[in-house]
């Protein structure tokens, strides 16, 4: 009699047929050949208790005592089953308010990861193009390659990190299926003009604004695409502005048609968005004026950590950077060196974590991203840090 047992080693699985042991090895998908965990969680990754992480894109914001009750509330009293699959009705009326969208053209999503990656495999086949900004957020460019399709950059220049709409319109080609555009930026906290993203949400090629840091600004709310014409795919979500990374509660808005297929996307990869975390959202939409009083907050916060971050890059690092307009992020110039190995021998070597430039595209290398989630006393030690590692370094 023939037996058979399987072991499970990694990737490898073994077989035994009576003496004969046969080694199969499970390769992955092509569609990730190459495709790593990014470099931010890489560097994440290396943290010690004795870090100060100015690495990672997560507000260090914490729920109040209002936030709080509200989540109990949400989480005593609100449902615990399936949701309808772009979510509940009440929750994404809220979401469109007065826009002029109707609520089937609004799809929560586990966070606005996932709403990306919906947008992604709902529309991009192998061998389309999506451009991408450069530098921009990491996941633009994999998720086109998970696709099959390739990620054009497009380039965003130093200091003050403009997009040139004639330049991008020259990239456009009859591949192109999606022009990604993010603002405020991650990583470079730039915010784009209205004519800008006007003349792009025209250009032809179905659009997606990733708007997530929409509601973290200085000066001015940043302008939204929302209705800039049909093309136009809006991604938002609270995670950065409401403490809410881990409750993963985001959206896309877009006319109907457009979303029919995204919706229908959405469905096989979430069935629906956490039940709790669409409850509690729609708790604090319906609270305009605690809402209000909430960002309001939120972005006090960040103007002081802002300062306190620039402050501390003039004097330590000997550079002034424009003031980020938006999001939580500053990215600076370092002396010329390899900036992974400069990110990772940071975390080692001088016990602050901070993110390699080269992570957001080839126009990153040479900076580094500073996150200003942080306390004050924690944004001054750790540029302090580095500071002190480049002079010693003799750079």
């Amino acid at each position: 009699m023939t037996s058979k047992a399987f072991h499970h080693r990694g990737t490898e699985d073994t077989e035994n047929l009576g003496d004969l042991r046969v080694s199969v090895v499970q390769k992955p998908a092509r569609r990730f050949a190459g495709i790593e965990l990014s470099l931010i969680r890489q560097i994440n990754a290396l943290a010690t208790p004795l870090c100060v992480n100015l690495g990672i894109g997560e507000p260090n914001i914490e729920p109040d005592e209002n936030l709080r009750k509200l989540a109990v509330d949400a989480a005593a009293n609100g449902s615990w089953h399936y949701t309808p699959n772009p979510g509940t009705l009440s929750l994404r009326k809220l979401i469109a308010g007065d826009s002029g969208f109707e609520p089937n053209e609004v799809c929560v999503t586990a966070g606005t990861e996932e709403a990306l990656f919906s947008i992604f495999q709902a529309y991009v086949d192998p061998g389309d193009e999506v451009l991408v900004p450069n530098p921009g957020f990491l996941a633009y460019a994999t998720l086109a390659r998970i696709a099959g399709a390739t990620a054009v950059p497009y380039d965003l220049e130093p200091p003050q990190w403009r997009v040139d709409a004639d330049a991008l319109m020259k990239k456009i080609t009859p591949k192109t299926k999606l022009i990604i555009v993010n603002s405020p930026s991650n990583p470079l906290g730039s915010v784009i003009d209205d004519g800008t993203l006007l003349t792009i949400a025209n250009a032809g090629p179905l659009v997606v604004s990733d708007e997530v840091y929409s509601e973290i600004w200085y000066d001015a709310p940043p302008p939204s695409m929302l209705g800039l014409s049909d093309n136009v795919i809006v991604v938002g979500g609270m995670s950065k502005s409401h403490a809410m990374t881990g409750l993963r509660l985001g959206w896309a808005i877009a006319a109907e048609a457009v979303m029919k297929p995204i919706v229908t996307a959405h469905q096989y990869i979430a069935t629906c968005a956490s039940a709790f975390s669409q409850s509690l959202a729609e708790a604090i939409l319906m609270r305009p004026a605690w809402n209000r009083a909430w960002l309001e907050n939120v972005r006090a916060q960040f103007a002081k950590q802002r300062e306190k971050a620039l402050t501390a890059i003039a004097r330590e690092l000997e550079v002034d950077i424009p003031p980020p307009a938006g999001a939580f992020y500053a990215f600076v110039p370092v002396p010329a060196c390899d900036t992974v190995t400069f990110a990772k021998t940071l975390a080692t070597d001088a016990a602050v974590l901070v993110i390699p430039g080269v992570a957001f595209g080839s126009l990153g290398e040479g900076f580094i991203r500073i996150s200003y989630a942080a306390k004050l006393d924690d944004i001054s030690y750790g540029i302090g840090q580095i500071g002190r590692w480049l002079r010693a370094a003799g750079r």
